[in-house]
């Protein structure tokens, strides 16, 4: 059967632009086999975890794969967000979340928490990409995503454009923390597509600290080098 659709409507690698064949998964078997992971699951003061010292304490962080923009591999996180892939926050969530749980660094986590969107994205979408990320980082670490801890004051401009002050100003004023009640004396680890500046995850993180005994970790598909 999934051969007869291939003929019909053919699947094609993000990465290489090449036709899948039946048996691949979003992404062709040489473009997943030569995915630049970071690593950064397998040792501490990884450069995921130096951007956020003297910012935010986070107990960990870490990214699966290096992104740049001469690199293919991003076109996996353009093909997520905007081209309604939502297959590829899945596989390589589960990616993510196998390698997390390997490390023995996180399992210690009580719930998984993504970065919300505002509603009209997600109108606009049909989904939350980080949500996507988490529900399968969650699945491979045997615990629950929570929904509304945190939420999105207003709809705010891309940060994609943006220099670094003016994403963290963005972000700071985004985010606030929704239910206190849900994180109070958890592990948390918050999810997101990509990581480049931090802004992002540390005004969600800097958010989720404010319950009491709430701590905090960070993980992403994506980190730019």
């Amino acid at each position: 059967m999934r051969d007869l659709a291939d003929l019909i409507l053919p699947r094609v690698c993000p990465v290489c632009r090449e036709n899948l064949s039946g048996v691949e998964r979003e992404i062709c078997l040489d473009c997943l086999s030569s995915l630049p992971y970071t690593y950064f699951w397998s040792y501490k003061n990884n450069p995921a975890e130096e951007l956020f010292w003297g910012k935010v304490y986070f107990q960990r962080a870490s990214s699966l794969f290096f992104y740049g923009d001469d690199s293919p591999y991003r076109h996996l996180v353009h093909e997520l967000k905007y081209n309604g892939r939502s297959g590829i926050g899945t596989l390589l969530g589960s990616m993510l979340g196998r390698r997390l749980k390997d490390s023995g660094y996180y399992n210690d986590i009580d719930f998984v928490v993504s970065v919300p969107v505002h509603p009209f994205k997600y109108w606009m979408r049909g989904y939350n990409q980080a949500t996507i990320i988490a529900k399968a980082v969650a699945g491979e670490l045997n615990v629950n995503v929570i929904k509304g801890a945190l939420s999105k004051r207003a709809f705010a401009s891309s940060q994609t454009k943006m220099d670094p002050e003016n994403r963290w100003k963005n972000a700071v004023e985004s985010f606030s923390l929704a239910s206190a009640s849900k994180v109070e004396g958890k592990h948390i680890l918050l999810i997101d597509d990509v990581l480049t500046t931090g802004a992002t995850l540390e005004a969600c993180g800097s958010a989720l600290l404010c319950a009491d005994g709430c701590r905090v970790s960070v993980a992403t598909l994506a980190f730019v080098e």
